[in-house]
């Protein structure tokens, strides 16, 4: 048990700035992205290399996300709200420094496969990252129209006239996930992963009173589908997210914690390809049976059009 501070929150979330181009060729891409939250003071400079082979294939090295949910794939800044829903939030994975690939081998289908340093790299230093690498993997299948507007993204800000169809999965796995911290540290460097009552997983006393687990695995599953259709959106996503064989510096009570989520998200274009509204909602089936759940209604106005 832990006191929570009850707290109200007015931030400028996030700014994020793009420059992309090319070196010589359209076929070598560069993109770098400068990144802030005010809310947690924190400021970077990162980017990625890509090199175009062939339809099929795009090699690309740099920061790159972990494919654990479809909102990590590119889809920024096309959401219905300006960040993640709740149960996507607790379920996915990070950005972090690895090397992918991805192409669309097949008409309307594509994949992307990635290896990453660790699940993120967001307060993690080389000098306290651990040995274990994170896998991942996605797909997706647009069958009817061969594209989901714009970064593949919420929302029909482009109207579709024909049905636009995705359905996808992805699929992340990080064996040996570090806590990037000593022992005597209480709270960890690797805040991406959460229990369902919001405490880090790497906190000590998270499982077990003044016990500290130190490595993790993380297994995370996702499906998704989503449609488009004259202003009208729907996009839903089911998550499943197991973290098991902890190394802990005393007993833990649990030998893995599997939780199940869902969200889905409606929207409409109240005037076309400017302002749409739009409802969201998501629920987690955790193992604690806290059950926590989400419901967010919203605007979102999109002053230069499509």
């Amino acid at each position: 048990e832990r006191e929570v501070q009850a707290r109200n929150d007015l931030y400028w979330h996030r700014s994020m700035v793009w420059f992309t181009g090319f070196f010589g060729t359209p076929n070598l891409r560069y993109n770098l992205t400068v990144w802030s939250l005010g809310a947690t003071q924190q400021t970077l400079v990162f980017g990625n290399l890509q090199y175009q082979v062939g339809r099929a294939l795009t090699v690309g090295v740099g920061m790159a996300p972990n494919l654990s949910v479809r909102s990590m794939q590119g889809s920024w800044p096309f959401w219905a709200g300006s960040d993640r829903q709740m149960t996507e939030e607790f379920m996915r994975a990070g950005f972090a420094s690895g090397i992918y690939i991805t192409g669309q081998p097949l008409s309307r289908f594509w994949y992307t496969a990635g290896m990453n340093t660790n699940l993120s790299q967001l307060g993690v230093t080389a000098s306290n990252d651990g040995r274990g690498m994170s896998y991942s993997g996605s797909v997706q299948w647009m069958p009817t129209t061969g594209e989901f507007g714009p970064r593949g993204g919420f929302g029909d800000l482009e109207h579709h006239d024909k049905l636009a169809t995705r359905f996808g999965a992805s699929f992340a796995y990080a064996p040996d996930e570090y806590r990037a911290a000593p022992l005597d540290q209480a709270k960890p460097n690797e805040t991406q992963l959460r229990l369902s009552d919001g405490v880090y997983a790497f906190e000590t006393g998270a499982l077990a009173d003044s016990v500290t687990v130190e490595y993790l695995a993380y297994t995370d599953l996702a499906i998704d589908a989503g449609f488009k259709y004259r202003g009208w959106s729907f996009q839903s996503e089911f998550y499943m997210r197991k973290l098991s064989d902890f190394v802990a510096d005393g007993p833990v009570p649990l030998a893995s914690i599997t939780d199940y989520g869902v969200q889905a998200q409606l929207g409409y274009m109240v005037v076309p390809n400017r302002l749409m509204a739009y409802m969201s909602g998501g629920y987690v089936w955790d193992q604690f049976e806290r059950y926590p759940y989400e419901i967010s209604p919203g605007l979102s106005w999109y002053p230069m059009g499509v």
